[in-house]
């Protein structure tokens, strides 16, 4: 029983340092003490009639007046209900055990709620993690998106290139195929002139074969003898 005591006692101070008082409404207020169940009477004394016989150790009542005789006093339970009660089983302050369940309440609401964060702190690695990995990865793609821009880039420098190459040949090809033309035009026209030429000179020679034809029997000398006959 004293090591119980002690238990409460020590939990009672834990519990001073760790959970603040409930704030109370202007009414003073009295607690049933470490019993288990005390009567509330009509009147002070034991011959009075008892009004409730199931007030619990820890329960709340709002203190009306001190009885005549010092060893009852005037409550109101939660219910409404007024009657004396002694004052052996009245304290100014919640019982240990009162205490007691409400630390261990408390307690149990501290674990769940730390259960709770433990639960989301999982979740938030989980998801840290999740993030780490797409970072990763868009890292990557945006590594691999840079690479494949800057071949596109050089590509496109060299389709440029190749590009103002074939401009450039085009133009030499179409300037290669006016001289062609020219050269054409202009060896048809000599070929045209050496047919014309040729025509010239074979007419001209006939035509002095012809008067040579004609003009050498012309030349030749008479015969001398041909007077005397």
């Amino acid at each position: 029983m004293n090591m119980r005591n002690s238990l409460y006692t020590l939990i009672v101070v834990l519990s001073s340092f760790t959970l603040s008082p409930l704030a109370l409404a202007q009414d003073e207020v009295r607690y049933i003490s470490d019993v288990l169940f005390v009567p509330l009477r009509s009147g002070q004394g034991n011959q009075f009639r008892i009004i409730n016989s199931s007030l619990k150790s820890g329960a709340k009542l709002i203190f009306i007046e001190e009885g005549d005789t010092g060893e009852w006093t005037k409550v109101r339970t939660a219910n409404g209900v007024e009657g004396w009660i002694r004052n052996q089983y009245l304290i100014d302050h919640e019982t240990a055990q009162t205490k007691l369940n409400r630390a261990l309440a408390e307690l149990a609401k501290l674990k769940k709620s730390n259960q709770q964060l433990s639960t989301q702190n999982q979740q938030l690695k989980n998801t840290n993690a999740s993030l780490n990995e797409k970072t990763e990865s868009s890292s990557k793609s945006q590594s691999q998106m840079a690479e494949e821009l800057r071949k596109i880039k050089t590509l496109s420098a060299g389709a440029i290139s190749l590009e103002k190459r074939y401009t450039e040949l085009l133009e030499k090809h179409h300037l290669l195929q006016t001289e062609n033309d020219v050269l054409t035009a202009e060896n048809e026209k000599l070929e045209n002139d050496n047919r014309v030429t040729f025509m010239v000179y074979g007419v001209g020679i006939l035509l002095l074969g012809v008067v040579l034809a004609y003009v050498l029997p012309a030349l030749k000398p008479k015969n001398k003898h041909s007077d005397w006959r």
